[in-house]
């Protein structure tokens, strides 16, 4: 059996040997951070939306036993609540009253609905006639009522942790229209729209027509101008 040749390790050897590692310990770290810094696009990117729920803010009413109306107290609890829960435009109000086994109101229930609804009004405030179940049904002679409100919240903008490019796949960018998405969030008057949209009222053709006629058949008159109020002299 023949012996290996054996290589004495020298200072050259050693040094020789700690350049190439080097040199290969360079290589591996800069593709590395080459591939840290290239965009990757998965193509199921989410987009930049606004999230809409819907919060229900409940208020438990007391009603005397077998009365409809309430008294000065609870009406003055009721406006109290209305002024903290900050009612603004596009919330909805219903009311949470124990249903019977066929889903529908007693009598003495149907008229209470009609008074809180009468006294919503004098607010400005509508109240639905459909009645929403809350949790537990109210107990006897209470009656709840529900303040639905939806709430925005506009995406978060400036995220610009993915790279622009390469983006081979044609992918969505992390921060594409997101700027457009915030500002619609921020503006709209309702945010229930964002989700369903409002109704438009069924077209009313007379009425067009109407509009047409008096365009086309109306004499218009013009006011003669003035140069600014008259004042008189007195001796």
């Amino acid at each position: 059996m023949k012996n290996l040749n054996t290589y004495p390790i020298t200072p050259g050897f050693l040094k020789q040997a700690s350049k190439s590692i080097l040199a290969v310990l360079s290589c591996v770290m800069l593709t590395a951070g080459c591939a840290s810094n290239m965009a990757n696009f998965t193509g199921v990117e989410s987009q930049n939306r606004n999230i809409v729920k819907m919060v229900r803010i409940p208020y438990n009413i007391r009603f005397g036993d077998g009365v409809v109306e309430m008294n000065n107290d609870e009406i003055a609890k009721l406006n109290n609540f209305l002024m903290t829960t900050n009612v603004s435009y596009g919330d909805e109000f219903s009311m949470d009253f124990p249903l019977d086994r066929n889903g529908n109101l007693t009598d003495l229930n149907k008229g209470r609905v009609t008074y809180v609804s009468n006294l919503l009004k004098e607010s400005g405030l509508y109240l639905s006639a459909k009645i929403t179940p809350y949790g537990m049904e109210p107990s006897e002679g209470f009656g709840r009522l529900l303040i639905s409100k939806y709430v925005v919240t506009p995406p978060n903008c400036g995220d610009w942790t993915q790279r622009p490019n390469p983006n081979y796949g044609n992918a969505s960018i992390s921060n594409i229209g997101c700027a457009s998405q915030a500002n619609l969030g921020l503006m709209v008057a309702n945010p229930r729209d964002l989700i369903i949209g409002a109704t438009g009222a069924p077209p009313n053709a007379e009425r067009t027509a109407g509009a047409v006629q008096r365009y086309q058949t109306r004499t218009i008159t013009v006011a003669p101008a003035t140069t600014g109020s008259t004042s008189s002299t007195g001796n």
